[in-house]
């Protein structure tokens, strides 16, 4: 066993050292190049959407037309101005109501729902009949 460690110098463990230092590196960075690349394929390539399948799927998902707040009728088209118990203020086209009691409104930027009972206010800004004429 002397004999083994008799021919391995302090050059050699160095030498060693820094080649094990080297290759793990070089291991890492293959390794972190992968998970960029997987993370890339994950992300889909179009991020923007069609609007009118977006829309389509928005009134699939709340078919109510008419909603019914505080005596008022709102329905579907309608632009309205909602204020939330935080006083947020949401303005946009009404898309409608589902059964769980989730307003979604359609904003310049956004397509918002929000739970009827966190609404403060509701008013109409312009309906669909004001809007053709």
């Amino acid at each position: 066993m002397e004999t083994l460690f008799s021919y391995v110098s302090t050059y050699h463990i160095l030498f060693a050292a820094v080649l094990a230092f080297i290759i793990t590196n070089m291991i890492q960075k293959v390794m972190e190049l992968h998970e960029i690349k997987k993370k890339k394929q994950a992300t889909p390539e179009g991020k923007f959407m069609d609007i009118a399948s977006v829309m389509a799927k928005c009134k699939e998902l709340f078919p109510i037309d008419i909603i019914y707040f505080h005596g008022q009728e709102f329905r579907r088209g309608m632009k309205v101005k909602i204020i939330t118990i935080q006083k947020k203020v949401i303005e946009g086209e009404l898309i409608g109501k589902n059964k769980v009691d989730l307003v979604c409104v359609k904003t310049q930027n956004h397509i918002i729902a929000h739970e009827i009972e966190k609404i403060e206010d509701m008013m109409i800004l312009e309906s669909r009949e004001d809007a053709q004429i």
